[in-house]
């Protein structure tokens, strides 16, 4: 080689060079700016007899901050020499446990020479005093090729730090010197830097660089299994703390008390909006979710929007109020008034609050007050308050992610892609409830698979959730002793009692009606029974017509003749379930249907007649049955008007020439037999002369208020019409009744329900007009009502998440009243229970309620003397009701060992620790938890399987651990799995194919963009948010559906400032640092 020749990596690598130098050597004096491991794993075999002396001018490699470093060196204040000693070991070991460098077996066995060479004195490390950033090689050749002294060996001089990149990876300039005059001036110069530096790591101070790095890091160690779980617990369950958070006692001078529980729940939400963009705060009914809410607003000092329940304006202006922050608040009915407001005030780049309360009501995203609540939610931070998130299935649980997540570009580290894990869970449960209602599983398969659906989606969302029951609170020690301290103390309800009403004579006319008004379609008898044939006219279609009106119809309309027989066919049903549930709710309620169902009849008669065509509404406008029901809870005229509603959205009209004579027919005898059973009941004069239910009823409340006459009482039911009559003839009965409907919610009337059931007001403040309430669930969210002790379920709602809300306005965590809480079912007499499909639905909904929540009230349950066969499914369901969340005994546990001798080693385990396991477990094989920003995940493999993703709960029961098991040593295996594990440990993949519309609104994005109707930059934009899965599902139909004509409308739908808030989101989701991965070989 040429004297003074330059080395650039290009034609000629320098660790080759350097790798052709140190056969002749002896010794080797190495002087970088860092000392990057990856430099010395690649000369670490070829060094191993040769003399080595490293010295360091600026700082030791470490992958987190290594360019922070350099600067740090020059403007950080002088260092002691003991101190230059303390940082430089600080930084190996932070190299060493935060890096990934050396957390494989071939880097291993680098350091493993690394540290035998210190150990047997053949390798020194010293730091300069001062920073000093040159770079230089020497090598001293042996004495025999350094020609009698006139060649003494070779310096190499430039810009290559000793690292993987300055020896062979990128473009470094570096010259090479063999002349003796510049062996010796670099000796000189190396020599005298070494003399004044501070020595780091040599044989004599061995015992210092293993006390201050080898008992540091995690080489060559087994940790405690015992150890290793409560770090994984301590590390998964820990609540980071933040400062200068305002509490609620701060916020309002004292009007409220900083419980634990509530100000833990700050801290969480506050970090969990700032790693996610939004919280979902899901503590039990009564535990205080809108104090929490309102103090997360008020310390996040942004503008705020909320949308709420119309019932709970003034609730939420008056915590706007007293916890200062600024917030405009809107009813749920008014999110499209609030998105112009928000879109005409908010400032570039300015980020809103958006609270959502009872967001579990925003579960379909096909409407369009969903796609506005999207739209209002994107690129702003989100806080949804509910009891019941997990309350029917994955896809509402979706929906409500969706407003602050993007699938494809999540926040949440817990699963590959969001989208893709979510829509398997949500087909998953679709088969499940297809397989139950064909009679294909059974009820414990229901259970077991709704638990598996449960648990996944709760190890998915975990980190952005903040949930706690009252068992919660009883068994976490800090929350206990704080309530204690603060004399608040939990109540659960009672078992429920069962109340029966006698039906005597009646018996045979209640049989014989509900068989009249059966909703099965399966009896083999020639009895006509109500078929609700005027809601289903498309079923009348006969065969040899069904392909005319369906090319008629999708041409028109763009309507699916397929998805329009569907509907109908389940909105019959519906109405005929409907008329069932009522006809158990009370005379009143059935007296009322009667009537609206003729009448509605009679009206589609005349329809025909007059033009000879079928109103009919289009897709999309009908909502899910369940949903439609919900939302029309309050009296039959409200349902009929909103059943009528739809029809006048996309409305539109069928030729009577494609419809059979059976459907007039059809009308015209639910019409004959609807005013047969109504004469039946009520006489020709149409009135209730009879009622064995309410007679019943009015003794036993006599008698409650006889017996025990300070405890006030609820009197719930699901339908207004009930409510009315009941409350009626309650006062008629001298009782002090006040009724409440959605009718009723006058300013009036709330300050009664205030004044005279809420334990909150002030005692001179209280009145006493009223021992008894009657409502509808129009107050089972948001009221305070524990003056009252007991609750009277008057019927059985068809969502049991009811009943638990209902139970939540009694039983509230502020103030005590009563030692007891009594909860009295007035259930369905046994014949009918079987007709209302309660049993099915319930025992679904339920499972996954208790699998995800481990919900804490008890409701529904049935005495052992109730024969009906769906009442021991419900026992069984409420039997979970009062257990703790699943974590609660994680979480007790490490509070309980906070301050011992094992909490603290526990928590001095470094991270990339791993121990061996000889021990019996459900799985074996490399388990690993890994932390990537600020969520965490869990991944095992045996190493013949693809690494699979654990829920939290079924990871933490891998890594339990007794106190007193022993580590055992790893395998030879160990370390490949290792590292297959840890390398999908957060893989990302975006993938929406099994998202037909999606990828159907892609499609037609596409044939829109090429048409050239619309802006270029704009199309460029819609299709990459429509890939990103970053819409709304009422927004991809909308593009579904779109016809030519129209394409000129879509920017108006889905605006420009849409998708660049979407987009902005996309594109500031830090991906993070991998800074923890604890692992452990388990061996059945």
């Amino acid at each position: 080689m040429k004297q003074n020749s330059f080395i650039t990596n290009q034609e000629k690598l320098l660790s080759d060079i350097i790798t052709g130098i140190l056969p002749k050597s002896v010794s080797v004096d190495i002087l970088v700016g860092y000392f990057y491991f990856s430099g010395y794993a690649l000369l670490a075999k070829k060094m191993t007899d040769k003399k080595i002396r490293i010295l360091v001018g600026l700082d030791i490699d470490s992958q987190i901050s290594k360019y922070i470093h350099e600067v740090d060196s020059f403007i950080r204040k002088p260092m002691t020499r003991g101190q230059i000693r303390e940082d430089y070991y600080h930084q190996l070991v932070k190299l060493f446990n935060d890096s990934d460098f050396l957390d494989s077996a071939d880097k291993l066995q680098s350091f493993k020479l690394f540290y035998e060479k210190i150990k047997n004195g053949t390798l020194e490390i010293r730091k300069t005093e001062e920073p000093c950033h040159a770079k230089m090689y020497l090598f001293e050749y042996s004495d025999m090729v350094n020609e009698g002294g006139e060649e003494p060996g070779s310096v190499i001089t430039g810009s290559s730090n000793l690292s993987y990149q300055g020896l062979a990876g990128r473009v470094e300039i570096n010259a090479r010197f063999t002349d003796k005059t510049y062996y010796h001036d670099g000796k000189k110069i190396f020599n005298e830097l070494w003399d004044k530096s501070v020595e780091i790591a040599n044989k004599e101070k061995i015992d210092n660089f293993n006390t201050k790095v080898i008992k540091r890091i995690w080489y060559d160690k087994l940790y405690s299994p015992y150890l290793l779980y409560i770090r994984v617990l301590y590390e998964y369950f820990n609540i980071p703390t933040k400062e200068n958070v305002l509490t609620p006692y701060d916020i309002t001078d004292g009007k409220y008390s900083n419980l634990k529980y509530q100000t833990d729940a700050v801290l969480l939400t506050l970090n969990a909006i700032e790693r996610h963009n939004g919280a979902i705060v899901a503590d039990v009914v009564g535990l205080g979710k809108s104090i929490i809410a309102s103090t997360v607003a008020r310390n996040l000092h942004l503008r705020t929007i909320v949308i709420c329940p119309p019932h709970l304006l003034s609730q939420w202006e008056m915590y706007r109020d007293e916890f200062g922050f600024t917030a405009a608040v809107y009813s749920s009915g008014q999110i499209e008034r609030a998105l112009k407001h928000y879109q005409e005030i908010v400032k570039p780049d300015e980020k809103y609050l958006i609270i959502v309360d009872e967001a579990h009501r925003y579960r379909n995203e096909y409407t369009q007050d969903y796609g506005n609540l999207h739209n209002l939610c994107s690129g702003n931070k989100v806080l949804l308050l509910t009891a019941t998130p997990f309350n029917n299935k994955p896809d509402d649980i979706y929906s409500m992610l969706k407003l602050f997540q993007i699938p494809t570009k999540s926040t949440l580290k817990t699963v590959e892609n969001l989208g893709v894990s979510f829509r398997n869970l949500i087909a998953t449960y679709k088969q499940l409830i297809k397989d139950q209602r064909e009679g294909k599983v059974s009820d414990e398969v229901v259970e077991k698979e709704a638990g598996y659906i449960a648990r996944n989606i709760r190890s998915i969302i975990s980190p952005l959730v903040v949930r706690r029951s009252r068992i919660d609170l009883q068994q976490i020690p800090q929350y206990a002793k704080d309530l204690k301290k603060q004399k608040i103390h939990m109540v659960v309800p009672n078992d429920p009692v069962e109340l029966e009403y006698d039906l005597s004579k009646l018996k045979d006319l209640y049989l014989k009606t509900l068989d009249r008004i059966d909703s099965s379609d399966n009896k083999k008898d020639i009895i006509y029974r109500f078929k609700a044939a005027r809601y289903s006219p498309v079923l009348y279609v006969p065969d040899d017509k069904k392909k005319a009106l369906k090319d008629e119809l999708e041409k028109k309309t763009g309507v699916s003749y397929g998805l329009l027989v569907g509907r109908q066919a389940n909105v019959s049903k519906f109405m005929r379930r409907l008329l069932v549930r009522r006809f158990e709710s009370s005379v009143a309620a059935f007296q009322k249907s009667l009537d609206f169902m003729i009448k509605s009849s009679e009206n589609i008669l005349n329809w025909v007649e007059k033009t000879h065509k079928i109103p009919v509404y289009k897709k999309g406008n009908i909502p899910i049955v369940e949903d439609f029901y919900s939302s029309t809870e309050d009296g039959m005229t409200e349902i009929e008007e909103a059943f009528e509603k739809y029809t006048k959205r996309g409305f539109f009209e069928i030729d009577m020439k494609y419809i059979n004579g059976h459907f007039i027919e059809d009308v015209k005898a639910d019409i004959s037999l609807l005013k047969d059973i109504q004469k039946q009941w009520f006489g020709e004069q149409n009135r209730i002369t009879f009622d064995p239910k309410l007679d019943s009823f009015k003794n036993i409340l006599h008698e409650k208020m006889r017996t025990d006459p300070k405890r006030k009482l609820i009197v719930f039911t699901e339908f207004a019409d009930t409510a009315d009559y009941i409350g009626k003839q309650l006062a008629k009965d001298g009782l002090p009744v006040l009724k409440y409907t959605s009718a009723d919610a006058s300013a009036t009337n709330k300050d009664s329900i205030r004044y005279n059931f809420d334990a909150g007001v002030k005692p001179e403040l209280q009145h006493n007009d009223y021992h008894i309430l009657v409502a509808t669930d129009a107050i089972s969210e948001g009221y305070n009502l524990h003056r009252a002790g007991a609750i009277f379920n008057y019927d059985i709602p068809y969502n049991p998440t009811r009943v638990i809300q209902r139970i939540g306005r009694i039983n509230r965590i502020n103030k005590k009243m009563f030692n007891e809480l009594y909860i009295y079912n007035y259930f369905p007499t046994d014949v009918g229970e079987s007709e209302t499909r309660t049993k099915e639905i319930s025992t679904l909904k339920m499972a996954m309620i208790h699998a995800i929540m481990g919900e804490d009230t008890k409701a529904l349950t049935k005495d052992e003397q109730v024969q009906a066969f769906f009442k021991e499914r419900y026992r069984r369901e409420i039997e979970k009701s009062e257990v703790a969340s699943w974590d609660s005994p994680y979480r007790k546990l490490l509070d309980e060992l906070k301050g011992t001798e094992a909490y603290r080693q526990a928590l001095e385990i470094p991270h990339r620790a791993r121990t061996g396991r000889q021990i019996s477990k459900p799985q074996s094989g490399v388990l690993l938890f890994g932390k990537k920003g600020n969520d965490f995940v869990f991944k095992i493999s045996n190493g013949e399987n693809t690494p699979v993703q654990l829920p939290a709960e079924q990871a933490l029961a891998l890594f339990e651990a007794k106190t007193d098991e022993e580590p055992v040593a790893l395998s030879e295996q160990f370390d490949k799995t290792y590292q297959r594990v840890k390398a999908s440990l957060f893989t990302s993949k975006v993938n929406n194919k099994n998202d037909k519309e999606l990828q159907e609104a892609f499609s037609k994005l596409k044939v829109i963009a090429r048409s050239g109707v619309l802006d270029k930059d704009y199309m460029h934009d819609l299709l990459n948010v429509t890939m990103k899965d970053g819409l709304s599902g009422y927004e991809l139909r909308f593009i579904n559906q779109l016809k030519p004509k129209d394409y000129v409308s879509l920017p108006y739908q889905i605006e420009q400032d849409y998708l660049d808030r979407i987009v902005k989101v996309c594109n500031d989701v830090d991906e993070g640092e991998e800074t923890l991965i604890l692992s452990e070989e388990i061996t059945n």
